[in-house]
């Protein structure tokens, strides 16, 4: 009977035959599919195939070459932390976890307040003439009051870290008009934090929160990581997150993130879950995935206690949430990818489902 071949990576044609060559230099037979020599790639990808039974050891191979390239490349340590707050009780609740954040890193806090100043377009054309709006003035009453309201946070915020004893945690402020994630990620290009942190309200939110939506905006335009506080997380202190799982697809992506991961959850002792949700029954390749991924943690993090779980279901939503209560879990990590505008509508991803249902703090990674 012939050996089942399965696809182990999906590149560019000059990446994949790179990756052929590297793979048969170290015994292993390759096979490229989609390959197009004359154009050099085609839309989906060319296909690396092998065998089933080389999938272990491949995977080994190609977790060292990448593990080589990414020692090249050094985290920047978290030094800032970006806070964008609409003055509702989940802002209040994620600046103030915010603040035992920077304590912990010896961060600074840049709170932010994007004020959005209406636009009059639902007079009749007959009125308009009619009518006479100083623009000028609705604007200055406007920043006037987003800015009384955002100092008033500021206060509060120095009162509470003044009272947890967190006197040296520097919080500055900012505030700018226009629309919500786009006045984020504008002023995360130029403050460069290290995380953003936001609260958010689950379904049935008023437009003017900081809600799942603006999250997932954010984290679509960004690649720095975004911590986002559910409502309906109960927070005593940073030093509660003990569990932290982190939900893999096995993608390129993943080592990255979890590096990521790893250098913000540093200062804290973790025992850290790695949940991949397949609808298909477990094989000898995803089993190897799990092993590699495993492997990979242990070495950029020896101390670290590693747990790794395969759940077959098909939808992935409930079954996160179960896994949380049952191992406890404190924290929740994945990364977000990039999908088209038609299967946001209608499939909203994972990440999204989770910030509207979790009762835990959310870390998104962006691809």
């Amino acid at each position: 009977m012939e050996e089942k071949m399965i696809v182990i990576a999906t590149e560019s044609n000059s990446k994949a035959l790179v990756l052929k060559s590297y793979l048969e230099s170290n015994g292993i037979e390759c096979f490229l599919r989609n390959e197009n020599v004359i154009q050099g790639a085609v839309s989906e990808g060319v296909k690396v195939l092998i065998r089933e039974s080389d999938a272990e050891r491949a995977l080994k191979l190609m977790s060292q070459l990448r593990d080589t390239s990414a020692g090249k490349h050094k985290e920047q340590q978290l030094r800032k932390i970006l806070v964008p707050v609409d003055f509702s009780e989940p802002s209040h609740n994620a600046a103030r976890y915010a603040v035992m954040l920077a304590a912990k890193y010896n961060a600074q806090i840049k709170l932010l307040h994007v004020f959005n100043s209406p636009v009059v377009d639902m007079i009749p054309f007959t009125d308009v003439a009619s009518i006479q709006i100083d623009f000028d003035m609705n604007y200055h009453v406007l920043y006037n009051s987003a800015k009384e309201k955002l100092q008033k946070f500021y206060h509060d915020l120095k009162s509470f870290a003044q009272t947890m004893g967190y006197d040296n945690v520097q919080i500055g402020y900012s505030i700018r008009e226009g629309y919500a994630s786009y006045g984020i990620v504008e002023i995360s290009k130029r403050y460069k934090p290290g995380i953003i942190v936001m609260g958010t309200k689950g379904e049935g939110f008023k437009s003017t929160e900081l809600v799942g939506s603006v999250a997932t905006e954010v984290s679509d335009e960004t690649h720095i990581p975004l911590l986002v506080i559910p409502e309906k997380a109960v927070l005593k202190g940073v030093d509660e997150v003990k569990k932290v799982v982190y939900i893999t697809n096995f993608d390129k992506t993943d080592k990255v993130s979890i590096r990521k991961l790893l250098r913000i959850v540093s200062p804290f002792q973790i025992e850290l879950h790695c949940l991949h949700i397949t609808d298909k029954i477990e094989t000898p390749a995803i089993a190897a995935l799990m092993t590699d991924t495993k492997e990979y943690i242990k070495r950029v993090v020896p101390k670290v206690k590693v747990k790794c779980d395969i759940i077959e279901a098909k939808t992935s939503e409930k079954v996160i949430i179960d896994y949380i209560e049952k191992n406890q879990i404190n924290l929740v990590a994945l990364t977000r990818h990039k999908r088209g505008l038609l299967y946001k509508l209608l499939n909203p991803s994972l990440a999204k489902r989770m910030i509207y249902h979790s009762e835990v703090p959310v870390l998104l990674f962006h691809e």
